[in-house]
């Protein structure tokens, strides 16, 4: 039973993790509507205020002029059409603001109340330095783009969602250790291993994303599962150094992508295998299944973004979704764990 384990400090674990998944999707709709770079600086405090008077949006419609994103891609964008973009980075900056404020202000409530247990004092730490930093590489990738370019740089793009991944990781994993203690799934023991690669393989594919997302590789093709009728692109090497291809030639980075998420299937078709043909346990299947579904349901999505053009809704719910893949990997992969 874990009722005696839902106190003060469980709910709050509970509370920042949805708020990090909420940001993590706000900052994925943020980056599909060109949002990210409405806003050219970064005011840690009098940023959280809002523009209301005409004469406020004038200024701040003003700066955005300066930038090359406006004078080369949004001449002619209306001050109403500026007004939406302006909301949705604003709204990133404030519900960033508002993490920082759900960790630092409980945080400090339950060191002095002595609710954090001493394993994870740690943990808890590493997630406040993390939240902080992650601040500072938020405004880091917005000055990427704000002269020289008209995006931000798919670098500090893959750097910002990585950091957004791990504190969420660091939490959920936080939260597991404080709810199961050293509770373990025997019929999950014996393949840790293989759960720990597919965590591996499943936050790599995720993370791997941003530089589809940094380069706009998707828009690139709209067939799968050949690419205009060829099994890979036309310009699969155009970069000297052979590595950089993984990171700035869309068409390399797009077949990557989807060549990962083959290497993925298969994974998950041998742990299927081998988990299903070796444990009698309903609970351990039905953990098995669930994650085959959402992982289907991913690969399903991305199909339908590739065929349609990449629409916002299925660009939103394909990050969702990976959202939901990473927090069950990690269950799983916790429950297979030696007790320390």
């Amino acid at each position: 039973m874990l009722s005696h384990k839902i106190n003060s400090f469980s709910i709050w674990l509970l509370a920042l993790s949805l708020s990090v998944v909420c940001i993590i999707l706000i900052g994925g709709y943020t980056r599909i509507s060109d949002s990210g770079l409405s806003i050219t600086e970064w005011l840690p405090i009098s940023g959280i205020l809002y523009p209301l008077s005409e004469e406020a949006w004038i200024v701040e419609f003003n700066k955005y002029k300066l930038i090359d994103e406006f004078m080369l891609i949004n001449s002619g964008m209306s001050l109403n059409e500026f007004k939406y973009i302006y909301f949705w980075e604003w709204f990133h900056r404030a519900f960033a603001r508002f993490i920082g404020l759900t960790y630092l202000i409980p945080a400090v409530y339950l060191i002095i109340s002595k609710k954090i247990p001493k394993e994870l004092y740690l943990n808890i730490l590493l997630i406040g330095v993390l939240i902080a930093i992650q601040a500072i590489v938020g405004w880091y990738m917005v000055k990427s783009g704000l002269s020289g370019r008209v995006d931000v740089s798919q670098y500090r793009l893959f750097l910002h969602l990585t950091i957004a991944f791990i504190i969420l990781g660091l939490i959920f994993y936080s939260l597991l250790r404080f709810l199961y203690e050293n509770q373990i799934s025997k019929n999950l023991l014996k393949f840790n291993k293989s759960l720990l690669l597919l965590f591996v393989l499943v936050f790599s594919q995720i993370i791997y994303g941003a530089f589809v997302s940094g380069t706009d590789s998707g828009l690139l093709y709209n067939t799968w599962p050949y690419y205009n009728g060829n099994l890979v692109p036309n310009e699969l090497i155009t970069k000297d150094s052979y590595l950089l291809n993984f990171f700035e030639n869309g068409e390399f980075i797009l077949f990557t992508h989807r060549t990962f998420a083959l290497v993925l299937l298969i994974t998950v078709i041998y742990i299927n295998f081998v988990i299903i043909n070796n444990v009698p346990s309903h609970k351990t299947l039905i953990l098995i299944i669930c994650f085959d579904i959402f992982f289907l349901v991913q690969v399903g999505i991305g199909i339908l973004m590739t065929i349609w053009n990449i629409p916002w809704y299925l660009a939103l719910a394909h990050q969702g979704n990976s959202v939901i893949l990473f927090l069950l990997s990690i269950y799983m992969w916790f429950l297979s764990r030696k007790p320390s």
